[in-house]
């Protein structure tokens, strides 16, 4: 019977590439510090990791990566007992080792071969390792490597398997573990028993009816043992009994793990006697020292866990939901509303609340920190550093800020875009800085924090800045802007994100050809976010991306304009005021600013942008005050309706180019209310302050 392995090697792939993931940030971490106390613990954390792998694909049968992942250990293992250092030369073969192995991975997963480049790579790697090991071995009589034993083998190890009965169901086979098993230890002896079937329990070809009792030596530790069972642990008792644990109570105690208890001495008595421990002559007492069976620990492992793997695609299916119910609890409350029964209105507002905790709750299990992301780029910064022949030093602050898991998959690009051109381009080699009295190694910051409901992610570097005057010509030159066209310095500064727009001398495999700023505008404000460049000259330059919290559920701050009603995020909004109150008819005729508390704010009317020719009396007008990073700007409209969970729903590519608009949600009533971006309306606000200003 061919047992379906395919959910198992999904969960090693993708708990390997959380492994690599950590073993590249331990290798990296350390190349970064001096050697200290901790990094004995960095390094036993980079032998788990790949000893966990290497253990892991030998049960699939994943022999390249075991190939691999052998060898990687070897040397370590030989790292770890102090006989070498991690050197720089090391340290790069481990990182490299790191990438090869999740390709292999991913290939062995999908039931693909290497490429031929990959085997040259396998190739050449495990010749470098080898280097490492021979250089390692002991000019004395006894050579000794890592296969040598680090401790003595002394006395037999007993262990008690007994796979559950659905453990075949669940895609899993007892033998390969077993298998590997024999491969890290020496002198196994294997005991199989088989529970006997009768008319009352028939064959079930998907059942498993077998439990292994088993003696061997080895010098491994409780814990790489325990490793060889990981993926099974969960579908088995596994009871490991070390030679100083192994006595004959212990062992005794085994019975009561197996099917049926009474055949635990047949099953026994297969293995070779005179190595398992005679009955003591006295009874040891009832409250003597039994060891603990794996059941406990795993009890233990369970509340310790906090963390549950789901499938992105549930989580997104669950949100959509939440989103329905948001918009059928609003109609509801609308009806209950009308009906007058204040029971009823009681009991919806109740029940309103609930939901709003639900939808509160739902979006949080999509929230992520983002230092994840952040860690990634240590790797790209050493290499790009490292192929250009310069010092820099990434630090990152804010790693546990949170936004929604969609935002981390979709700004991981333009941050690597960003960050390949600020090495390139803003950071000078170490000749250059020290010359212009800086540190000879540049300083790259990655930090992330909320404000006013969004979320900031800041790529600062302390490099030579923008050369605006560079800038400009460019533009000129690729026909951007006309020779005549008067710009600001921000507006100059946005030039870099022009599709084509490049200020590189020459083509490199890091930049030169212009297709990277222009990505990362477009995925920033495809995800209804903004970009801005902060620059001076010879002291660096700063990246601020500016992000909503979520795209799905939002709370917002709903108003009428003409005969529609139109929604903004609450959390851009200042204050809301009524706009007779705060200047007279007559003071803004012609205007778009008004001096509120010594404050000049620019405003919009909406009227006038949605193109409604219908005026109303100025007594009626209400003003609402946003604000989208340090930019603040006044909409003016006709009334206010108040807050309104809002549940965004995407325009489709119809209206994609639509100017002040992101989105669309459903009222309570069934109607459709238009959801505004509050920075384009604040951009274009101050557009026409600024025209208006050059015009006087």
């Amino acid at each position: 019977m061919s047992v379906d392995l395919s959910a198992a090697i999904t969960t090693f792939v993708s708990e390997s590439k959380e492994l690599l993931a950590d073993m590249e940030n331990c290798l990296l971490d350390m190349e970064a510090s001096d050697a200290g106390a901790d990094q004995e613990e960095t390094i036993n954390a980079i032998f788990r990791a790949i000893h966990t792998i290497k253990g892991s694909a030998g049960l699939f049968g994943f022999d390249y990566v075991v190939s691999l992942t052998h060898i990687a250990e070897t040397v370590l293992d030989d790292v770890r007992n102090g006989n070498r250092e991690m050197s720089k030369a090391l340290l790069s073969l481990y990182l490299e080792t790191g990438d090869l192995c999740e390709e292999l991975i991913l290939l062995a997963a999908s039931d693909s071969e290497p490429r031929a480049q990959q085997l040259t790579q396998l190739a050449a790697l495990s010749g470098q390792f080898s280097e490492f090991i021979d250089d390692a071995a002991s000019p004395q009589d006894n050579i000794v490597t890592s296969e040598s034993p680090k401790l003595p083998q002394n006395g037999f190890w007993f262990v008690c398997f007994v796979p559950n009965e659905n453990v075949l169901r669940n895609g899993l086979d007892p033998f390969p573990f077993i298998h590997f098993l024999n491969n890290e230890v020496t002198e196994l002896e294997v005991a199989t028993n088989v529970v006997p079937l009768n008319a009352q329990t028939p064959y079930d070809p998907e059942s498993s009816y077998l439990a292994f009792l088993m003696l061997f030596r080895t010098s491994q530790n409780k814990e790489a043992i325990e490793e060889v069972f990981e993926f099974i642990k969960n579908d088995a008792v596994i009871e490991i009994l070390p030679p100083e644990q192994c006595s004959y109570d212990a062992i005794q105690a085994c019975a009561r793990y197996f099917p049926e208890p009474s055949q635990f001495q047949s099953t026994l008595s297969q293995l070779t006697q005179s190595l398992l421990p005679n009955e003591p002559s006295v009874p040891a007492p009832d409250d003597g020292p039994i060891t603990a069976p794996i059941k406990d620990k795993k009890k233990n492992k369970l509340h310790s866990g906090k963390t549950l793997r789901v499938e992105a695609m549930k989580l997104d299916r669950l949100i959509d939901q939440v989103g329905e119910m948001v918009i059928t609890g609003a109609r509801t409350n609308l009806l209950a509303h009308e009906t007058g029964n204040e029971t009823l209105i009681e009991a919806m507002a109740l029940l309103e609340r609930l939901v709003e905790n639900i939808r509160d709750s739902s979006l949080k299990l999509r929230m992520v920190q983002i230092g994840e992301t952040f860690n990634k780029f240590k790797r790209v910064v050493r290499d790009v550093a490292d192929e250009l022949g310069k010092e820099v030093e990434l630090n990152i602050i804010g790693a546990d800020t949170e936004l929604d898991k969609t935002f981390v998959e979709k700004v991981s690009d333009p941050l690597m875009h960003i960050i390949r051109n600020a090495i390139d381009h803003g950071i000078e080699i170490p000749d250059e800085r020290v010359a212009a009295g800086k540190p000879a190694c540049g300083q790259l910051t990655l930090k992330a924090y909320h404000d006013s409901g969004s979320i900031v992610i800041e790529i600062q570097d302390d490099g030579k800045g923008l050369d605006q005057s560079k800038i400009l010509a460019r533009a000129i030159e690729n026909g951007l802007i006309s020779a005549e066209h008067s710009l600001q310095d921000k507006e100059i500064n946005l030039l870099i994100f022009e599709p084509g727009f490049s200020t590189a001398a020459a083509v490199t495999s890091i930049s030169g050809r212009g297709v990277g700023m222009d990505v990362v505008k477009r995925n920033v404000e495809s995800l209804r976010g903004s970009v801005e460049v902060d620059s001076r000259k010879g002291l660096g330059s700063k990246i601020i991306i500016r992000l909503p919290l979520t795209l799905s559920i939002i709370d917002g701050f709903m108003f009428t304009v003409g005969d529609e009603d139109y929604v903004i995020p609450l959390d851009t909004v200042v204050e809301c005021l009524e706009l007779h109150e705060v200047v007279s008819e007559s003071d803004i005729q012609d205007k778009n600013y008004i001096n509120l508390r010594t404050e000049v704010l620019p405003f919009i009317r909406l009227r006038a942008l949605f193109g409604i020719e219908q005026q109303i009396e100025h007594t009626k007008e209400s003003l609402v005050i946003v604000q989208f990073g340090t930019l603040r700007a006044g909409l003016v409209v006709d009334s206010l309706q108040g807050e309104f969970q809002t549940v965004v729903k995407p325009l489709g590519r119809l209206f994609e180019g639509l100017k002040c608009i992101s989105g669309a949600t459903i009222l309570g009533s069934g109607k459709v209310a238009i959801i505004l971006d509050v920075s384009a309306l604040i951009r274009t606000a101050i557009t026409m302050y600024e025209q208006l200003e050059l015009k006087h």
